[in-house]
């Protein structure tokens, strides 16, 4: 489940070298993701006082299912239209990028404090499985963009006049938008994950309920993939 923790945003870094030449932003659009990411941490400051108003009816329950499905939502949007680009104030931009930045950077932010609250439910030895995930939520990325070859290898070749070398670099195995559809369904098992949990026998089968007997008759531990 805490595989989407992060996973968007964190692959979208690996993703913007080859972004950056094909939007009219240019290398301008490394700040222009940043600053969306900044204004994003206010979310879970709305969280919280959410949390303070609802006292003891609050439940993360509901907050998880919007969190992971509007981030696939929002990543496949990312994927389809980071191209698109619409004349804005006196030039193109792009405003699909940006806005489905914006949205999985409120949905980041605000994944920690909801997944870790529900954590509770759960044994204590089974939070080490969460912090995995959340950790592997910046691995997954890194190793499809190792298989992609983000950048390529720089061959250096005489430009039209034969005097000056400039680096021409390789094309990578496959595009930005497989590259996100990808993520998209990481985030996507993700929410498998968290329907298991949700609606199967396998939390009281695993003994891992915080609430349950100290008597055990079956000694089956929950498969720790179910919460990474």
């Amino acid at each position: 489940m805490n595989f989407s923790a992060w996973i968007d945003l964190l692959g979208l870094a690996v993703e913007v070298p080859l972004m950056v030449p094909l939007t009219p932003e240019g290398w301008t659009l490394p700040s222009a993701i940043a600053l969306c990411m900044c204004i994003g941490n206010f979310a879970p400051i709305l969280l919280v006082v959410v949390r303070w108003r609802q006292g003891k009816r609050f439940s993360e329950i509901p907050y998880i299912y919007v969190i992971i499905s509007i981030g696939i939502l929002s990543c496949f949007v990312m994927g389809t239209l980071w191209q698109q680009t619409t004349f804005l104030f006196g030039r193109d931009r792009s405003v699909w990028l940006l806005s489905a930045v914006f949205t999985l950077s409120i949905l980041d932010c605000t994944s920690s404090l909801v997944f870790f609250d529900y954590m509770k439910r759960f044994r204590a030895r089974y939070l080490t499985a969460a912090f995995v995930g959340e950790g592997l939520s910046g691995v997954i990325p890194t190793i499809f963009a190792l298989v992609q070859g983000v950048g390529g290898e720089a061959i250096c070749i005489q430009n039209s006049n034969g005097t000056v070398l400039e680096p021409i670099y390789t094309k990578p195995r496959f595009s930005v938008t497989v590259f996100l559809y990808l993520i998209t369904g990481v985030i996507f098992l993700s929410l498998v994950a968290f329907l298991l949990l949700r609606w199967t026998s396998i939390i009281s089968f695993a003994d891992a309920d915080e609430l349950v007997s100290t008597v055990v008759i079956f000694n089956c531990p929950l498969p720790y993939w179910m919460l990474l």
